[in-house]
């Protein structure tokens, strides 16, 4: 066969180490043969990319080509730069938290885990590798003298720093009240770009691109490094724990929590209509035993007697976390399928949309092991442009609601998924249309560009010059297919 028969039928153009075979054409993009060296490992082998296809939920799933383990930011520029080239998408894991795909990819998948050291740890402030997942960060900093912490913590902290600073960050056991989220206590970082560029960048040195990717769901950059701040830890945490079956009662009780200074933080769980209780709240102060609270000023005109529940500072703090581990040793929790809704309320509007939810809810939309959770948060704390917020209309309060349905048993149901996927399309356009709620991205909402515009309303136009600017060739976590349309 000539050499023109060769290229006529089959363009031959390189090796992929991937499948094992000769590529050609379009597929000759996918090959990692020529990737540039690095620290860490470039992983093409079937185990490695098999690992990595789906997230926390479960119901999507994606292969990607190559895996990149980075030791250093220069890993990940240098395979960034390569994937531009090449217009491969890139997609960064952290902990995989979210729940329908949001940080999958076909393409290039960076495990930030790999970059997990703390850098150091100061009076105020630490320095932190993106991999590190908080409770490494809680641990370090408790174990200074005097105590540190980080001022917000997330209810489960198995999560890395990264991942929920690209989210935003709830305070779920500590923080929250006095707080505001978690990339409001971010002082500098480090990110990559869409580009391969390495840049640090802060409130006052390229403003717009830390603006960008705290809370920016990986769209402008990839964050290898941040600047934490830290606050002076308490040694133990004291939980009011209050039962109710009348929302109004509940809601009484909340808002009287909330603006009381003796509290530190207040979070909640909603049960069904068929449960007894149908709401549980739990009020916390932190404190030393030199000072410990007095619990008749911390539940004073409350509708309901509390059950005092205290317990060793990291002990709460890890409470989440306690809790997941069993169920992944007892209930195969990492291979159940869990359709989250998670949803921003304003505090104008979040009593009457709860006890609408919730007189809706069955057993079978929260699961025998998921469950449904409330989390106030004071907007006059939150300083950063990113998350989006649902408007005010008079209340300094928000809310981040989320129904964690969870599958009873392992594997996918595909009846079931396609049921609770529907129910969230249908529960949130109602919510967003006579509520005024804003989409939490970490749940399983079947978002559109448009949806996505939407969500953004009046930052988009700042957000998608950051896209532009910062990922010009659109590369970055393409799962979310917030500019697929552009």
């Amino acid at each position: 066969m000539s050499r023109a028969d060769v290229s006529e039928k089959a363009a031959v153009v390189g090796f992929d180490p991937i499948e094992r075979r000769w590529v050609t054409g379009e597929t000759a993009s996918l090959s990692f043969a020529a990737a540039p060296a690095l620290d860490g490992e470039l992983l093409v082998d079937a185990d490695a990319r098999e690992a990595v296809t789906t997230d926390l939920g479960n119901i999507t799933h994606h292969r990607p080509a190559a895996v990149l383990r980075p030791r250093s930011a220069e890993d990940i520029a240098a395979m960034i730069r390569f994937c531009r080239a090449h217009d491969v998408s890139v997609s960064t894991r952290g902990a995989a938290h979210t729940t329908l795909g949001q940080g999958l990819t076909d393409g290039l998948l960076i495990e930030n885990r790999t970059l997990d050291r703390i850098h150091s740890i100061g009076a105020d402030v630490a320095e932190v590798d993106a991999g590190i997942l908080w409770k490494d960060l809680i641990n370090a900093a408790y174990e200074r003298s005097p105590r540190l912490s980080p001022p917000a913590i997330t209810g489960y902290t198995s999560l890395t720093v990264g991942g929920t600073l690209s989210v935003g960050g709830l305070g779920g056991l500590v923080g929250a009240l006095n707080t505001g989220l978690h990339v409001d206590h971010v002082r500098e970082l480090e990110v990559v770009t869409g580009t391969g560029a390495i840049e640090r960048c802060s409130p006052e040195h390229k403003p717009d691109l830390f603006e960008a990717v705290l809370g920016g769901l990986g769209q402008c950059g990839v964050i290898t490094k941040a600047v934490i701040d830290l606050v002076p830890a308490t040694e133990r945490a004291r939980t009011y724990v209050l039962e109710y079956t009348d929302n109004g009662e509940f809601f009484r009780d909340v808002r009287t929590l909330i603006e009381r200074p003796a509290i530190d933080h207040v979070y909640a769980e909603l049960y069904s209509p068929e449960s007894a209780p149908t709401h549980r709240l739990y009020a916390t102060v932190l404190y030393d035993p030199d000072a410990p609270p007095n619990d008749e000023v911390a539940t004073e005109g409350l509708t309901t007697e509390p059950i005092i529940d205290d317990t060793t500072y990291l002990d709460y703090a890890y409470k989440i976390d306690t809790l997941v581990d069993g169920m992944r040793e007892t209930v195969g929790w990492d291979h159940l399928v869990k359709p989250w809704y998670d949803v921003w309320l304003s505090g104008s509007v979040v009593e009457e949309y709860v006890g609408e939810v919730q007189a809706q809810l069955s057993a079978r939309d929260i699961g025998p092991f998921g469950i449904s959770l409330l989390y106030p948060q004071r907007r006059s704390h939150m300083t950063r442009p990113l998350p989006p917020l649902p408007e005010a209309n008079g209340s300094d309060w928000v809310f981040v609601l989320d129904i964690n349905t969870v599958a009873e048993t392992p594997g996918i149901d595909p009846a079931f998924v396609e049921e609770m996927l529907d129910r969230n399309d249908r529960m949130f356009a109602h919510a967003r249309d006579q509520y005024g709620a804003v989409l939490y991205p970490i749940g399983s909402l079947r978002f559109t560009a448009k949806d996505w515009r939407t969500h953004y309303g009046d930052k988009w136009t700042a957000f998608r010059a950051a896209k532009s600017r910062y990922d010009p060739s659109g590369i970055l976590t393409p799962g979310l297919h917030i500019f697929q349309d552009e």
